[in-house]
């Protein structure tokens, strides 16, 4: 009896879930590159189908780019009742994005949105970045470096960069680097850093990096990737898997749907999905 009465209820509740789960765009017409890489892309696309076999449809929202404000915008998925929210990752101007929560369920990819606190589907950086030194290791490269934009490790909560610290203490004294954060304008500090530690290999996610390296009078250096999501002859690094993080995130959701939890969680999650290393 107490089964029949929670499947009762149980079905009463799925009369009111959102048949559109809400994607929520905070990019920019000016950084509208973000909405077609294909890391983007892929994240999409797989949360598009994982959705669609489990009897939802996305709607995509370019809150930014169509001038939607936090009110508006909750103003417009409330009228539609759709109160489940996906944020992919955001930019730095929206890490911190004053939406109301109360009445929505949300969950966000990556570790760059900050607020509102909602549960979280994100890349293992710290482990991508160990899998990487080690791999770099085991193929005869003993001086790695680390170069990444200040940007880039603000938005992974500096995870790579602790990452690569780490496994530094376990290499000789001789071999060990300490990592650069520089920006796309400091080639000159690469430069100095470049000629006084003489790495044979460098673990970045940002492609200026690479236009750096055809540019210094030296062997080739061996670039490991961390974040992949185009492969290619001569690339190795760290698969992203964006196609399982645009899934998970949809599954974590339509739990919280299903159970009919909304609002601020008290005690948010994070769900890591590890990374594969890929050599093309």
């Amino acid at each position: 009896m107490v089964s029949a009465l929670m499947a009762h209820l149980h079905g009463q509740r799925r009369n009111q879930d959102p048949f559109y789960i809400a994607w929520i765009d905070l990019w920019t017409k000016e950084d509208s590159g973000a909405h077609t890489n294909r890391g983007a892309m892929l994240t999409l696309s797989h949360a598009q189908r994982r959705a669609k076999e489990l009897g939802y449809n996305i709607e995509v929202y370019r809150a930014a780019t169509d001038g939607l404000g936090p009110s508006r915008l909750r103003q417009i998925l409330m009228a539609r009742s759709q109160w489940a929210v996906i944020f992919p990752p955001v930019p730095e101007p929206a890490m911190r994005y004053e939406l109301d929560m109360a009445g929505l369920s949300g969950v966000t990819i990556g570790t760059s949105l900050r607020e509102p606190r909602i549960h979280r589907v994100s890349h293992n950086h710290f482990g991508g970045a160990r899998l990487a030194c080690q791999k770099l290791r085991e193929k005869g490269f003993r001086r790695i470096g680390f170069v990444l934009s200040p940007w880039n490790d603000e938005r992974t909560d500096s995870k790579w960069r602790a990452a690569y610290l780490l496994e530094q203490e376990g290499y000789p004294p001789g071999e060990r680097l300490p990592p650069l954060l520089v920006g796309s304008t400091g080639w000159k500090e690469f430069k100095r850093w470049f000629d006084l530690y003489q790495p044979d290999a460098i673990l970045t996610s940002d492609a200026y990096v690479a236009d750096w390296l055809r540019r210094v009078e030296a062997p080739p250096v061996r670039i490991g990737w961390l974040g992949l999501s185009v492969f290619k002859k001569g690339i190795w690094g760290v698969d992203y898997c964006y196609g399982g993080l645009g899934a998970a995130a949809v599954e974590l959701l339509i739990g919280q749907v299903h159970r009919n939890e909304r609002g601020t969680p008290s005690l948010p999650h994070s769900l890591l999905i590890d990374g594969k290393w890929v050599e093309c």
